[in-house]
């Protein structure tokens, strides 16, 4: 299992979600906390890179790009859009 890890940044992107966004954020939390891997590559000339990105949300509208840190076993949150 992973931690996932949330700074100020991310914490004020997660304030700003409307309502029906923070059901779909819990539960993309929870695959980050399993398996954070199952996220497409930012880069994708770089397929099994750190750097990650999911969609959630019932439409898909809501992205997170994170870092995964293997060694510590711990996905840091990079940046959170909603973008309905």
């Amino acid at each position: 299992m992973y931690r996932v890890v949330t700074d100020d940044h991310i914490q004020h992107q997660l304030d700003a979600l409307p309502a029906p966004a923070l059901a779909a954020f819990a539960e993309l939390r929870v695959l980050l906390e399993l398996d954070p891997w199952a996220g497409g590559p930012v880069n994708p000339a770089n397929p099994h890179g750190p750097v990650r990105t999911m969609s959630f949300g019932p439409g898909h509208e809501g992205v997170a790009a994170y870092l995964i840190l293997d060694s510590e076993r711990r996905v840091d949150l990079v940046q959170i859009a909603w973008l309905a």
